[in-house]
């Protein structure tokens, strides 16, 4: 299976498809993490022709907590205030990318988490926008003025997720997958996980490997249909990616948002994961 992942998903979309179908009513979204001022920088270096910015952490997350793990999900309300910003209403197609592709995941799955629908992922980002003749522009993108769009009502339980309290009693029967880097996953993980670095689904350009690809890349880490599926990173970015992936080939994954950087807060979870390794 050598055809793109975009075949098997409608939450993934190439350049060429937008650019063939102009839509007046399409939003796209420049996801970002790094250092606030470096990132912006960038964005208003060169990006996609009305494409706004987004740092994760003010939109696609929450301030982190005591307990919690980096990158916690949204408050639903400042959620919505940043869409009406960007004059997002129920009929608006967002198109997400990113500097990698699990940037721009973060955004599609907490978007989609939060009831959106038409919420799309920019298959190789602005590289490969220019690559075929997108438009690009500098400086800010200003949305129109106008009356605010009607409120979008938004709430949580559009995507499948796990707690952590959740996590601490899986039976042997799920599948643990940790999207991060080997490294990462060697220098601790929790308990029976499985490592699939979620790097390893973009190739060198930045644009998704092909389906068998990364179809293989599951069938190595002995995924099955039918497997009940967790996934996790370091603060649910490259795991987003992972779902989205494993969603397009059949699976029903779950998604630990507080990840690593919040199992690992516990002395209690971490001394299971020493004892795992043990």
């Amino acid at each position: 299976m050598e055809h793109k992942l975009s075949s098997l998903s409608g939450d993934l979309v190439q350049p060429d498809q937008l650019l063939e179908s102009p839509n007046d009513n399409r939003l796209f979204v420049d996801v970002r993490l790094g250092e606030p001022a470096d990132e912006f920088k960038d964005y208003r270096d060169c990006h996609i022709l009305g494409a706004v910015h987004a740092q994760i952490r003010d939109v696609f997350a929450g301030p982190p907590t005591p307990d919690s793990g980096n990158l916690p999900l949204p408050e639903l309300d400042h959620l919505e205030r940043q869409l009406q910003a960007w004059r997002v209403d129920a009929d608006t197609e967002i198109v997400l990318y990113g500097p990698s592709m699990a940037l721009a995941a973060r955004g599609w799955w907490v978007l989609r988490w939060a009831g959106l629908a038409n919420v799309k992922i920019l298959d190789g980002g602005l590289k490969a926008w220019i690559n075929h003749g997108g438009p690009v522009a500098q400086g800010e993108t200003q949305r129109a003025s106008g009356s605010p769009p009607q409120r979008l009502h938004l709430s949580g339980g559009g995507m499948p997720q796990i707690l952590v309290q959740d996590v601490e009693k899986l039976d042997d029967g799920a599948v643990l997958i940790d999207a991060r880097d080997e490294n990462a996953y060697l220098a601790g993980c929790i308990p029976r996980a499985r490592n699939v670095p979620a790097a390893g689904q973009w190739a060198p350009g930045g644009t998704l490997r092909t389906t068998g690809e990364i179809q293989d890349l599951y069938e190595e880490a002995g995924l099955r249909k039918g497997d009940d599926v967790i996934v996790y990173c370091g603060g649910g970015v490259l795991s987003a990616l992972t779902v989205l992936t494993l969603q397009a080939l059949g699976h029903q994954p779950r998604l630990y948002v507080g990840s690593w950087s919040e199992w690992s807060k516990r002395p209690e979870r971490m001394a299971r994961s020493a004892m795992a390794r043990s």
